[in-house]
């Protein structure tokens, strides 16, 4: 599937020269490894010349195998084969430079996300683990594992089976000598990459050079493979959302606007017989259907409004909430009282505007028909330095918030679920509050900074 992203296209260009980069290193590290078998080889062999032409051919051919490896690696964006084809880029990158990988085992550590506690590192993916410890999860807290975290460093052991946390692997207690580096993203660490091998020796600075120079680009192609996902998750909220707005626009047309225009027709035909034998109720006929042909323009007018708020675009999200007040009141009689802060209001993005405007129609609509609320409330605040406030509020009759959502496949409205997509579009964080008989509060908070974004994904 293609995105259309310039944020995806400059990382494909940036990853792009990392691959030349890292591909060039890890040729350098064969050549140099070759290089060095070589000189080696020279001392045994009668024929130095035809020895340094089969050496050189191999040491290039090694190096177009790996830069095709880090290529496949780097190109690859589904998160899972990404993790698959780090720890075999590394072995097989250690087998190209003659090391033995026979009795190596490795694993990919990462943070699981659990709502009601710490996280704890799970196995993403192993080579030559037994299936017990595929399953296992450790805390990160002590040994290798927290040195690793907390200073972001790489660590070099030979006594694994006595690590706290890593003796728990099978894998690992038969293992002498082990090698763990950290996968990070910025400042933050989100797992790590673990190697371990019986011999005592067997991580040198070659291989710890060669894992780490495939660590590195695993890290990147992680880091792509989750933004591919964001951009692709973005995209299906956005036609999600689209596809919704289409099927509102269809329920309300056929709810109102399209039974009342059917109806015209026949109020006409009614009063044009009606002349014949009663002018006074044929007049009265004709001024039914002069207002029921006023109040199906003026809902027109209305959804038109809430579909495409041009003002919302030339004056405003303030004068955009005051219209919808308006016409909320002059086509439905209810009654909207809007308050908010123009301060914060300058600082919003159009993003967080439309939104905004978005959360409160919606809110509008469904209080209006559902709640029957004499009054609604919508309130535009700044709840922090860089959080803004959205709250909706009506005096309407309530409902049980758990027993709407457990039997949303039932209905045929999703607006509250609408209304959550929505605010997780500007990373806000969306709440509602309701109890029959008392009323309903909608509630959503808008970072105005990438601080308060990271702060409200804690939350």
């Amino acid at each position: 599937m293609e995105i259309n992203s310039v944020q995806f296209l400059i990382m494909i260009s940036l990853t792009g020269t990392a691959t030349l980069l890292i591909g060039l290193g890890l040729g350098y590290l064969i050549f140099k490894r070759s290089g060095n078998q070589e000189k080696n080889q020279s001392i045994k062999q009668t024929s130095k010349t035809s020895s340094k032409k089969e050496s050189s051919n191999m040491s290039n051919e090694q190096i177009r195998k790996m830069y095709q490896l880090i290529t496949d690696l780097t190109m690859t964006l589904n998160y899972e084969r990404v993790l698959e084809k780090s720890l075999e880029t590394s072995f097989i990158a250690l087998q190209l430079s003659d090391f033995s990988t026979e009795k190596l085992v490795s694993a990919i550590l990462l943070f699981s996300e659990d709502e009601f506690g710490p996280p704890d590192l799970y196995v993403a993916y192993g080579k030559g683990l037994p299936r017990p410890d595929q399953s296992r999860t450790t805390p990160g807290i002590e040994g290798i594992l927290e040195h690793v975290i907390e200073s972001g460093n790489t660590v070099t052991t030979k006594e694994l089976p006595k690590d706290p946390e890593l003796k728990q692997f099978f894998a690992f207690q038969s293992c002498q000598s082990g090698f763990c580096m950290p996968l990070r993203a910025g400042f933050d660490t989100f797992g790590v990459l673990i190697f371990a091998h019986p011999e005592e020796d067997y991580f040198n600075s070659d291989v710890k050079e060669i894992i780490n120079t495939v660590g590195h680009q695993a890290q990147i192609a992680m880091q792509n493979a989750h933004l591919f996902q964001e951009l692709k998750t973005e995209k299906d909220q956005i036609l999600k959302v689209q596809k919704e707005a289409r099927q509102k626009l269809a329920r309300a047309l056929h709810d109102g606007p399209t039974q009342s225009v059917a109806a015209i027709p026949m109020q006409i035909s009614r009063a044009r017989h009606l002349l014949k034998r009663d002018v006074d109720a044929a007049a009265e006929a004709l001024y039914q259907t002069e207002d029921l042909a006023r109040r199906t323009s003026r809902q027109l007018r209305h959804m038109l409004f809430t579909l495409r708020p041009l003002i919302l675009e030339s004056e405003g999200l303030i004068a955009a909430l005051d219209s919808m007040a308006e016409k909320t009141q002059e086509t439905f009689h209810q009654n909207v009282v809007i308050k908010t802060d123009p301060e914060l209001v300058d600082e919003l993005n159009m993003n967080a505007k439309t939104v905004i405007f978005t959360i409160a129609e919606e809110a509008v609509n469904n209080a209006r028909k559902y709640a029957e609320a004499e009054n609604i409330y919508i309130r535009v605040q700044r709840l922090q330095a860089d959080l803004a406030f959205l709250e909706i509020e009506d005096d309407g009759k309530g409902f049980d918030v758990k027993n709407i959502t457990d039997n949303y496949e039932e209905r045929n409205s999703l607006g509250l679920i609408n209304m959550r997509e929505r605010a997780e579009l500007v990373e806000g964080a969306f709440h509602i509050k309701s109890t029959p008989g008392e009323g309903t509060q909608i509630q959503v908070v808008i970072p105005l900074t990438d601080d308060a974004a990271d702060r409200l994904r804690l939350i």
